[in-house]
């Protein structure tokens, strides 16, 4: 294993967020912007061994139990790799880019896929919940729903401050009522928000934000885990309509996939129907997904701590 520099041992996150790399991302045309963050995130990886191998680990230690093909190839291994740099491209482009040129650019590239679904919960003014993983371009999902007519929510978590000023400022334009996890009653605006229309959406594979049932299991990449009760409790104030919604990168720009889950008014165990879900797409698109460092150390910790 290569030794780790001292000046090195900052994370992915903050080594993309820097200033140059922010400064890139406001002026440098997106196909461009997007083959330099390819080089540098195979330069932090390339010095940074060890969060390598926690990937790799990760998807070869879990994809097996998802699906009876062969042990995951080398290729897919480059494949998630760069899933990983696509990521961190679409975050600073998201937060950092030009807002006319970055709203012509979402608006040119999105398609929704299941859509009179949601036109009808919309239409029912009562809400809706929307369930997402890290998965694909999950960073544009808010502004997607935003350019197409919807009133998004977004319970979001920020790396560092200037990220935070930048999300909030962008989100004020588009009409996306940010909601801080890491503040005081955020579980009270994110219930405030349902109740006044909105689409609010969260994210349901932070395990480390899990808080577990004490009865509830759910199988999460073939292990049997205490099921987390946030989406629930959510979901049981008021009974929106829920679903899923991925926005999972083609060939031709994002398709967002809207799964539903279920009408307003009926009662459900959200949290186990949107993992099985959301596990159906990793199972299928597993490079898309870049949760595969923290399955290696945050999901194994959460069955050790919650047997």
């Amino acid at each position: 294993m290569l030794a780790v520099p001292f000046s090195f041992q900052f994370s992915i996150s903050r080594f993309f967020q820097s200033p140059f790399n922010i400064a890139l991302a406001r002026m440098v045309p997106l196909p461009l912007f997007r083959f330099y963050c390819y080089i540098v995130g195979l330069s932090y990886l390339t010095v940074r061994a060890d969060e390598r191998q926690q990937v790799a680990a990760g998807v070869l230690a879990n994809l097996p139990r998802l699906t009876k093909a062969s042990p995951p190839s080398d290729y897919l291994l480059w494949k998630t790799y760069l899933g990983i740099f696509e990521h961190y491209f679409e975050k600073l482009v998201n937060a950092y880019h030009p807002t006319e040129r970055l709203e012509r650019y979402l608006s040119e590239q999105v398609t929704i896929r299941n859509e009179e679904w949601l036109v009808r919960a919309c239409r029912e003014q009562q809400g809706l919940l929307m369930v997402s993983g890290h998965f694909g371009a999950v960073e544009y999902l808010p502004l997607f729903l935003a350019l197409k007519g919807y009133a998004p929510a977004m319970i979001m978590r920020f790396k560092t401050e200037r990220l935070q000023r930048e999300c909030n400022f962008r989100c004020r334009h588009f009409n996306v009522r940010a909601i801080d996890a890491d503040q005081p009653n955020a579980a009270l605006k994110a219930l405030r928000a349902v109740k006044e229309g909105r689409v609010l959406v969260t994210l349901c594979d932070e395990f480390t934000h899990w808080r577990p049932h004490r009865d509830r299991y759910v199988s999460v990449l073939g292990r049997r885990v205490r099921a987390d009760r946030t989406l629930d409790v959510l979901h049981r104030r008021s009974r929106p309509a829920a679903c899923l919604g991925l926005v999972q990168r083609t060939r031709n720009g994002f398709a967002l996939q809207i799964e539903p889950i279920a009408d307003s008014g009926q009662p459900i165990r959200l949290a186990e129907r949107s993992w099985g879900l959301l596990e159906g797409y990793i199972r299928r698109f597993p490079e898309q997904w870049y949760q595969w460092r923290a399955v290696a150390r945050e999901l194994a910790a959460y069955e050790q701590q919650y047997i």
